[in-house]
């Protein structure tokens, strides 16, 4: 979950992202047919923690540049040996085909681009016909008129010094470097990795310091490897400066703080959502959505309104 988080994070940039896609797509003729100046994160629900197991981990559109058919982006964050992952990537793939039929009756199908972004100790051997085809690689058949099937980028057939010098942008390649050697290295090894990204450190969260940035990768430490918080808290002020300091408390107690609020608001979200179906039935997507992003405080209040409403509107109402 930490991985899909700092990816998530990165990605769900539009101009980062934009970067990125085309340098996965290069030389494959869908991207010229890409109006990319308009891609957009499609919903908050599709990249929730909340529906981790339903939904994708994030889902990127476009409009094509004529026509009114749209370029649907799936993309799975894989962390290890899921062999099975590709698999579940193409069931989201149906997923998203079924909701862009449901909700724009009589448009042109969207072409939906799966895409397996892979870390781990090993490279991605999920799939044989792209095993032996290096770290990024699309394959597939004949699809809405462009030969396209599943794209991998795969960071655990890059090396450290690889990765940190792709002509990606620095949000991506720092999240790339954290999930593929940080995670469950001793601490030695963390806090030497971490120096030597300093530069990377000080563009992505310290050009003018980011608070909540600088407290995405720290959480990330702290929960995926053994690196004590008091050291963590150093690391970040040796590279950062003061500010390494700056969040209230100490940096690792804030963000374990803020991570139980966020587990007790996605918990609060998933039995809110099983009582409005068990009373109205089934919710719309715009419906599941007002669940899935309100505060602890809201979803209380309409857990309240619940025992009075005679309808989902009013459940929801304020």
């Amino acid at each position: 979950m930490q991985t899909d988080l700092i990816f998530r994070r990165a990605f769900r940039r539009p101009g980062l992202a934009q970067q990125w896609l085309r340098a996965l797509l290069r030389g494959h003729p869908l991207s010229n047919h890409i109006d990319w100046s308009n891609l957009a994160v499609a919903g908050t629900a599709s990249v929730d923690p909340n529906l981790r197991r339903h939904e994708a981990d994030l889902v990127l559109v476009a409009p094509m540049t004529s026509g009114n058919r749209r370029v649907i982006f799936v993309i799975e964050f894989a962390q290890g040996p899921k062999r099975a992952a590709w698999r579940q990537l193409l069931r989201y793939v149906a997923q998203e085909i079924d909701k862009a039929i449901a909700s724009e009756r009589g448009a042109a199908a969207p072409i939906v681009v799966p895409i397996l972004v892979h870390t781990g100790s090993k490279p991605f051997r999920g799939l044989r016909a792209v095993a032996a085809q290096g770290p990024r690689h699309v394959v597939g058949t004949e699809h809405a008129g462009f030969a396209f099937g599943i794209a991998v980028e795969d960071f655990a057939a890059r090396d450290e010094t690889a990765i940190a010098t792709m002509p990606l942008p620095e949000p991506i390649r720092l999240a790339a470097l954290f999930a593929q050697f940080v995670r469950g290295k001793s601490p030695d090894e963390v806090e030497a990795n971490v120096l030597r990204w300093r530069e990377l450190l000080l563009a992505v969260c310290g050009a003018p310091f980011d608070p909540d940035e600088a407290q995405v990768y720290a959480t990330y430490i702290l929960e995926t490897t053994q690196l004590s918080a008091e050291r963590c808290e150093k690391l970040f002020v040796e590279i950062l400066g003061r500010d390494g300091e700056r969040p209230m408390k100490t940096t690792a107690d804030k963000l374990r703080e803020e991570g139980k609020e966020v587990g007790l608001s996605q918990g609060q979200a998933r039995v809110l959502l099983a009582l409005l179906r068990r009373r109205f039935g089934a919710l719309t997507q715009a419906q599941q959505d007002r669940i899935t992003t309100a505060t602890s405080d809201q979803l209380e209040a309409i857990a309240l309104r619940i025992l009075d409403a005679k309808t989902i509107d009013e459940a929801l109402a304020g």
